[in-house]
């Protein structure tokens, strides 16, 4: 009798390990933010460089990551990623001035991109074809849980009268210098290297031993008449550009409000942990919606999908600012929750979709670098805005409206012949 098709188990290694990393690297920026506010009362443009800056770390190395995790493989990636994140926030704990802040939050952010969402996803991408919807939607998982359920810890510990923010990092950072080998010893390449095939489906190779499925099988078998780009043949169609923008304008929206939701909200007298909670409660949202959107994916035409909930995270983005009682931020939370989480795994999956599984890494590489060169603008503005004018009201009303053309920019991108 078999037992669990192993893509479904990397799927939940995704979801565990994406998990663990956005909790206090992605969704724990604006805690962060506040803690480091209130101890050395930098400015929030200062404080937001940090996270620009790696941002544009992750343009420069974004396409040369993805051609690594094409290259050495996810599972070393894996490795290498985790230690790199652990050494950061040990790092990050002795944060005594900005430039120690900068260079550690970079090691981080270098960390989280070669070790957690891009070569999970690829692995992921690898082991599913027709249940690839579903299946990038369980693994995309972990960013929302994450937020949900990490973030009020992180929050809790930060507080000077229990852990502190320098004791938190530390511990992070050991955590995740100790999961690193174990959790990259899970990880199964491709499924045909097992004797298996995307989907579970039955391997006609079933009798044949492991080894000699390997010497046997050429490096694309099993795709099923999908579409199998390269980089440089990707880049050239209309497509690739569309979804690529069209990313780039929906992401920054959830950038900018990893590192002022909760330093907004606090402003306008909600505790640390009020806001924080806040901010859980959209990413519990998005867990659901998550789920709804790989489901939606694989039963309608993705674009279509991915360009609805698009308009529905712009939304709630803007109603945002206008934020100033709990029924609001519920509103907010709501609106903001279904339209990221429903897109989430779907502006994954497209790629995977219209270009096939064995450039995936390099081609999200590729397409990754204009969209964190957005995420580390529109922070940045909404900080520049905050210290001039003492309000986020004008950012938040121009990237609201950038970010509804999202929808628009998925709309246009039809899969290329």
């Amino acid at each position: 009798m078999r037992g669990m098709f192993y893509g479904w188990k990397l799927a939940g290694l995704a979801l565990l390990v994406i998990g663990l990393v956005s909790g206090p690297v992605w969704s724990g920026v604006g805690v962060w933010v506040k803690a480091l506010e209130m101890q050395f009362g930098w400015s929030r443009a200062q404080l937001t460089g940090a996270f620009s800056l790696a941002q544009l770390e992750g343009s420069i190395l974004g396409p040369l990551l993805g051609y690594l995790i094409d290259r050495l493989g996810p599972r070393r990636m894996v490795f290498i990623g985790l230690v790199i994140t652990g050494l950061g926030f040990v790092l990050f704990s002795r944060t005594n001035n900005l430039l120690t802040f900068y260079v550690s939050y970079g090691l981080i952010m270098l960390g989280t991109a070669a070790g957690s969402w891009l070569p999970l996803m690829t692995v992921v991408n690898r082991w599913f074809i027709r249940k690839r919807g579903l299946a990038m939607a369980v693994a995309a998982e972990g960013s929302p849980l994450g937020g949900l359920l990490l973030l009020p810890v992180l929050a809790w510990a930060v507080t000077p009268s229990h852990f502190g923010w320098s004791t938190t990092a530390l511990w992070i950072g050991i955590v995740f210098l100790a999961l690193a080998f174990p959790v990259s010893r899970f990880i199964r390449e491709r499924p045909e290297g097992y004797g298996e095939r995307p989907d579970g489906d039955p391997s006609p190779n079933a009798s044949m031993s492991q080894i000699e499925v390997v010497r046997t099988l050429p490096r694309d078998i099993g795709s099923r008449d999908e579409p199998d780009f390269t980089a440089s043949q990707a880049i050239r169609t209309n497509a690739f550009w569309l979804i690529t923008f069209g990313h780039a304008f929906s992401s920054m929206l959830f950038a900018t409000l990893t590192v002022h939701l909760i330093p907004m909200l606090s402003d306008r007298g909600l505790s640390l942990q009020s806001s924080a909670n806040v901010f859980s409660a959209m990413m519990g949202v998005a867990a659901v919606f998550q789920l709804i959107g790989g489901y939606v994916g694989d039963r309608m035409e993705t674009r279509v999908a991915i360009a609805v909930f698009g308009f529905i995270q712009a939304a709630g983005f803007t109603i945002a600012v206008f934020t100033e009682s709990m029924p609001m931020a519920i509103l907010f939370a709501v609106l903001f929750g279904a339209g990221f989480g429903g897109r989430n795994p779907l502006t994954v999956a497209i790629r995977a979709e219209y270009f096939g599984p064995n450039a995936f890494a390099t081609i999200t590489g590729i397409s990754s670098a204009p969209m964190y060169l957005f995420m580390l603008a529109a922070p940045l503005f909404a900080a520049f805005i905050f210290d001039t004018q003492g309000s986020y009201l004008i950012a938040w009303l121009i990237l609201g409206g950038l970010g509804s053309m999202s929808g628009v920019l998925f709309l246009l991108a039809k899969k290329p012949l």
